[in-house]
């Protein structure tokens, strides 16, 4: 799992500063939500999370909104995992923009939607896609433990 978020979220940091711009998270709400933006009730609660002091979606941001979700809503957190291309393995299947490699036609934007709401059917009825769900939000949870240890540690040695 921290291998895939890593993936993601290094995927859509286009500049590559540890954080994203506007412009960048919008770049991941298209690519989850069949090429459809965020709105700004949704840009402003960015600022709920992590950011770098610039109101930029940091690392640490992303893990929390992706917690966030998580915990409330684990088929959103599923949908968009699959639209960015992991199987319920969390194996990436022709993720754009990470090998380099296209995207299937079956995944571009014009036809994400409705495959998203197929596989969410399919997702909902698996109980072993339920389970695969709780785990995530175990690892999510942790994820942001170690983190906030490591952050604690660090300004302890400062």
């Amino acid at each position: 799992l921290e291998a895939a978020l890593g993936e993601v979220f290094c995927r859509f940091d286009a500049d590559a500063d540890g954080a994203w711009s506007t412009a960048e998270l919008q770049s991941f709400a298209r690519t989850c939500n069949g090429g459809d933006e965020f709105g700004e009730a949704e840009l402003s609660q960015v600022g709920e999370f992590t950011t770098d002091g610039h109101g930029r979606l940091t690392r640490r941001g992303f893990l929390e909104m992706m917690h966030l979700q998580t915990m409330a809503r684990p088929e959103d957190t599923w949908a968009d995992l699959r639209a960015l291309g992991y199987d319920s393995s969390l194996s990436p299947k022709g993720v754009p923009g990470s090998s380099g490699a296209e995207a299937a036609p079956s995944e571009k934007p014009e036809s994400v939607a409705a495959e998203r709401d197929a596989r969410l059917a399919r997702t909902l009825q698996s109980e072993a896609d339920a389970e695969l769900a709780a785990k995530l939000a175990e690892s999510l949870q942790a994820e942001l433990i170690i983190e906030e240890q490591a952050a604690a540690a660090a300004a302890a040695a400062a």
